[in-house]
């Protein structure tokens, strides 16, 4: 499916790394022109989309239908830290929700004296806070795993992506992990706000790592041009 023509334009134009300004000049536009198509309040006619396209050294196709690999290539980094998120938030969302279920429905009364309903109350609640226990080391091993194939590939992508996709990656990761956890441990009535949290010893800093690094090669290649 091909994106609105206002994303492939704004694509091309930061695969080019010009500004809206220095696309203008070229083409004998106001920047307001520039920003306008960009932001798709109008539609440039097709004389415009090739002379655009010939700045952003282009074809037509590509700010017609987003066809070109570097566009492919930006979506993809657009989209995949996204992606990674949202599984590891899914597994840290499942094992709170497991936890205060089990600490709500499942909690062992005190001064339970029946031994058969208490080796099944016991034996129900240990091997569903296996599962959460397998829940978060699963969100850890996500996490890392997905951290180091993103590392590799932005080491090989050409041109880098932007920067500020590790930074949103992290704020996302973080935040969502905060809000998929602290509520559920403030109505948790048996297990502090630690035994929540304990998952992100594996989850943020992989992801802190993720974001440096990719400021790390940000810098190294500004340096190498």
């Amino acid at each position: 499916m091909s994106l609105p023509i206002k994303e492939n334009l704004r694509d091309l134009r930061r695969l080019a790394g010009l500004t809206q300004e220095q696309v203008a000049q070229q083409v004998g536009l106001t920047r307001q022109a520039i920003s306008s198509y960009e932001s798709g309040r109008t539609q440039p006619d097709l004389d415009t989309l090739e002379a655009l396209a010939k700045v952003y050294g282009a074809e037509l196709t590509d700010a017609l239908y987003g066809a070109g690999r570097r566009q492919k290539a930006l979506r993809f980094w657009r989209r995949a830290p996204l992606i990674l998120a949202a599984v590891i938030l899914a597994l840290v969302g499942l094992r709170s929700a497991l936890l205060l279920g089990i600490n709500s429905f499942l909690a062992i009364p005190r001064g339970l004296a029946d031994q058969e309903t208490l080796a099944e109350l016991t034996g129900g609640r240990f091997a569903l806070l296996d599962a959460a226990a397998a829940l978060g080391g699963l969100a850890g091993a996500v996490a890392l795993i997905g951290c180091l194939v993103l590392g590799v590939g932005l080491f090989l992508a050409r041109p880098l992506p932007p920067v500020k996709g590790g930074l949103v990656f992290l704020l996302i990761l973080a935040g969502g992990f905060l809000l998929l956890t602290l509520p559920f441990a403030a109505l948790d009535g048996a297990y502090r706000a630690a035994d929540y949290l304990w998952p992100g010893l594996g989850i943020l800093p992989p992801a802190a790592l993720l974001a440096l690094w990719w400021g790390l090669l940000a810098l190294l290649w500004r340096r190498s041009e």
